[in-house]
């Protein structure tokens, strides 16, 4: 399936895209798989939502810079507006989101830091070397 881009000018009515995409009917909000920790004022930020003329749910997006991001959720930008549940879906969608990185970025931490090289072990005498003996 090929996804076309088109750029989005929001008129002078609406005080930005959001605003926009919740106001115009059939205008999909796609969230993406992003997320970083923001140490400057120490929150998480996602990717910024892409919006489409179709659900993107499940396709991966490549970026100019070869990022590669899959669309986590997708719902209409005037459901979002108008239905709490909807809305509340969306941001336990965030949520997950966030969590998610926080476990990955805990498991980088703990590789980083307690990992151990078998083969500079092995080297040492530290480490027997069973490969193949099962008697």
């Amino acid at each position: 399936m090929t996804i076309t881009t088109k750029e989005i000018k929001p008129s002078t009515e609406y005080a930005s895209e959001q605003d926009w995409a919740e106001n115009t009917v059939g205008v999909y909000m796609n969230m993406l798989s992003g997320c970083r920790f923001d140490p400057i004022d120490n929150t998480y930020k996602v990717a910024p939502i892409k919006y489409s003329d179709t659900s993107l749910y499940g396709e991966k997006l490549k970026f100019a810079n070869n990022v590669e991001l899959t669309v986590i959720h997708s719902c209409l930008a005037t459901e979002y507006k108008n239905n709490s549940d909807v809305r509340e879906e969306w941001w336990n969608k965030a949520k997950e989101l966030v969590a998610s990185y926080k476990a990955q970025s805990q498991l980088e931490e703990h590789l980083a830091t307690t990992n151990t090289d078998l083969t500079k072990l092995r080297n040492e005498g530290l480490l027997d070397n069973l490969e193949g003996n099962m008697n």
